[in-house]
């Protein structure tokens, strides 16, 4: 899950739209259930804070990742690699280009990942949270002409990853949990999270009218299969909430762009219309312990459905924008934008909650949304190693339903988001191109923000919890005191607080997002006040290898974990460190590396219990480059 500037996502229901996009190769990604594929064949990650609404699109008003996959080389290349690490892991991966001809490029990739997972069962004696994850990928480049070029790529994966909960006895992470076997009587899913992808996509492009049109079509199909434990403690009633979860998930979407000069060369537009279609079937059903309603003689030995529903819901979004860059005077630039979207969404349930219950009820089975969101923003050169910017920005998450309910009445919709992030930044090199230095400050202005909470008596609530503003300062410096040595920083400070609650907090306070049990205004979840990030790395030579190196420390701030200011996390340092081994001609590379390195614990959500991150991980891999 993502996190920016106290926006984010820890809710996977398809009637619930993350406010940070993700984008392979342009192509948006509607659910974030894929998020623990992985992509390991990567040119570059972009992460864009603040709302992206105009060239991003929609659900952007955190920000949006971009993740831009190495396309096809014209040279016959490739590299094999295979490493073993804790927890009994054991990692293949490869990737290798071949050209076809002059004018058709492919390439071809494979990733194998596997552990053995490093929770203890002391119920069934076996060890859960593995990562377990296989994944193949097929590239081509087809150079048409000189004027068009059409890249397409196939892609499939299948991942089981998940952070069952577990306590902590020293430094072992424990379980008592009964679901190994899967549910008493049947179920639907194995004990778990298993997500299986196939996706498509295409971009066309060739010159247009004195620039670049490019036609990105993506075709996204992703089945997942869940069954999770939510403990009501990790020794007591391991398993008294059950969430089994079936879900299949197709995206459809196409974008026709155009970018190019204008103005003699004095302006630089991009415009573009965009389609998306997405269609979502969730059978999933709710479970109590029966012993802990007194129904059982020992707990996990059966369970209550407390709701059983199948959730079949869509969207269809329809958008057009345009953003401008416009030469001022010699130094400075202004760039106006907006976007224009127009989406409907239809959501249907069956089963113990139904859609019937909801229209008795009073909640619509359709929403539809219609926004402009608009961005204008002035950069000045003032050297050529200098340059500052100031920037208004608007972006929207459109509503949805509160999917989890366990009563028709409970499947309130709940309204879009809106926000207006004002920034102002600064860009400059400093002595010769050794130190880079970014500084922006920023402010965000947030209505009827979305957030999720769980009651004590087992309802997941998502509703509009009121107003968001997010005050903060970013920084990010590079330095190369050497050729060799570099240092690296990233530091960021921020004051999220809630306003324009709405009122009737009655305590003790059990559903009400943005209150305290007591009735105090709560913190936002997941919003340190500081985050620092120091790092460094440097090669050395000895005799015919190159040695590398390489520190970070990352700092996290207290901060809740859940709203209504629950699951508490004080302040934490992580630290990952690493070294490479490297043949004079990179051909050879042997990599050794440990993330948390310190094996610190801390609380990285929250449901009536903790759920603690990865423990100390350890990993050592060898990789062959052949080929160009």
């Amino acid at each position: 899950m993502y996190y920016l500037r106290a926006q984010g996502n820890d809710e996977s229901i398809s009637t619930f739209d993350p406010p940070v996009g993700t984008y392979v190769d342009d192509v948006y990604i509607t659910r974030q259930n894929v998020n623990n594929v992985a992509l390991f064949d990567v040119e570059r990650i972009e992460v864009l804070r603040g709302p992206q609404g105009t060239l991003y699109g929609r659900n952007t008003t955190g920000g949006a990742i971009s993740v831009v996959m190495k396309k096809p080389s014209d040279t016959m290349q490739g590299y094999v690699e295979a490493g073993a690490g804790r927890f009994g892991k054991t990692l293949l991966r490869g990737s290798i280009d071949l050209p076809l001809s002059d004018n058709v490029l492919t390439k071809f990739s494979a990733y194998y990942v596997d552990d053995d997972g490093y929770l203890e069962n002391r119920t069934d004696g076996k060890d859960y949270n593995e990562a377990d994850l296989t994944g193949v990928r097929a590239a081509l480049r087809w150079l048409i002409s000189d004027s068009m070029t059409w890249d397409i790529a196939v892609d499939g994966g299948k991942s089981e990853v998940a952070n069952i909960h577990s306590g902590l006895d020293g430094d072992t992470r424990y379980s008592f949990s009964g679901l190994g076997a899967g549910l008493p009587g049947g179920g639907m899913s194995d004990y778990g999270n298993e997500v299986e992808t196939l996706n498509i996509t295409s971009n066309l492009g060739w010159d247009a009218m004195g620039g670049t049109a490019n036609l990105i079509v993506g075709a996204r199909s992703i089945e997942q299969d869940f069954l999770l434990n939510f403990p009501f403690s990790a020794d007591f009633l391991p398993d008294f909430f059950v969430i089994d979860n079936q879900g299949e998930h197709d995206m459809f979407s196409a974008e026709l762009k155009w970018s190019g000069d204008i103005m003699d060369g004095r302006g630089f537009l991009q415009t573009g219309v965009y389609y998306m279609d997405e269609d979502n079937e969730v059978d999933f059903v709710d479970y109590l312990d029966l012993f802990f309603l007194g129904f059982a003689p020992a707990p996990s030995q059966g369970y209550f459905p407390i709701a059983d529903r199948i959730l079949s819901n869509t969207t269809e979004s329809f958008a057009v924008y345009a953003q401008a860059d416009f030469q001022i005077g010699e130094n400075g630039t202004l760039t106006l934008g907006a976007r224009y979207t127009d989406e409907e969404k239809t959501v249907d349930f069956q089963g113990t909650v139904n859609s019937a219950g909801m229209v008795a009820a009073g909640i619509p089975l359709e929403q539809n949304e219609q926004e402009i969101t608009p961005r204008i923003a002035y950069a000045h050169k003032f050297t050529d190693n200098l340059m500052m910017y100031a920037s208004a920005t608007n972006g929207f998450k459109s509503g949805g339903w509160n999917a989890r309910g366990s009563s028709s009445a409970a499947l309130q919709a709940f309204a879009p988001e809106t926000i207006w992030s004002y920034e102002l930044g600064m860009r400059a090199d400093w002595m010769d191109g050794r130190l880079r230095t970014n500084v922006t400050a920023f402010y965000s202005d947030l209505e009827d923000l979305q957030t999720t909470a769980a009651t004590p008596d087992g309802q997941f609530l998502t509703t509009n919890a009121g107003g968001l503003e997010v005050p903060g300062i970013e920084a990010e410096i590079t330095a190369l005191p050497t050729d060799n040595w570099q240092i690296f920083a990233a530091l960021g400070w921020q004051s999220a607080e809630y306003r324009d609650l709405p009122g009737g907090c009655v305590a003790p306070n059990s559903s009400l997002a943005a209150y305290d049990a007591s009735c105090n205004i709560a913190d936002p979840k997941r919003s340190p006040h500081q985050t620092y990030t120091l790092g460094t790395s440097a090669d050395f030579s000895i005799g015919s290898l190159t040695v590398t190196p390489n520190v970070m420390a990352r700092y996290i701030g207290a901060q809740y974990s859940a709203t209504r200011n629950q699951g508490y996390n004080d302040s934490v340092t992580l630290i990952n460190a690493g070294v490479k081994l490297s043949t004079a001609d990179s051909q050879w590379e042997l990599n050794l590396e440990c993330k948390n390195c310190g094996d610190k614990a801390y609380t990285q959500s929250f449901l009536f219990t903790s759920y603690l991150n990865l423990p100390m991980t350890y990993l050592a891999t060898l990789k062959y480059r052949f080929g160009g």
